[in-house]
């Protein structure tokens, strides 16, 4: 299981990687905005948010070609922002 997290974890970092920095910076506002409405929903922003969110991205991405590129985009926004919490916590930024 943790090799499959790392798996997921590297992928999706390789991604953001090749992001435009206003791409990031968008990402960051989404992020932002996420992080406060889980909040306000009483979900905290825990790692396994994060992991969830880059595994729900990936998956629907795999299975979804029909939508083309928007949809894969804002698939690969949920990655991003899911990595994102695992940076903060890493970081420690965040009390995951």
């Amino acid at each position: 299981m943790a090799d499959d997290r790392s798996a997921l974890v590297q992928t999706v970092r390789s991604q953001a990687a090749d992001r435009l920095a206003w791409e990031r910076a968008e990402t960051h506002l989404v992020d932002v905005a996420l992080r406060q409405r889980l909040t306000s929903l009483g979900v905290e922003p825990t790692t396994d948010v994060g992991v969830a969110l880059m595994a729900t991205a990936m998956l629907l991405a795999e299975g979804s070609p029909e939508f083309g590129g928007d949809f894969r985009d804002a698939l690969a926004e949920v990655a991003h922002v899911g990595l994102a919490l695992l940076a903060a916590a890493d970081e420690g930024d965040c009390d995951c």
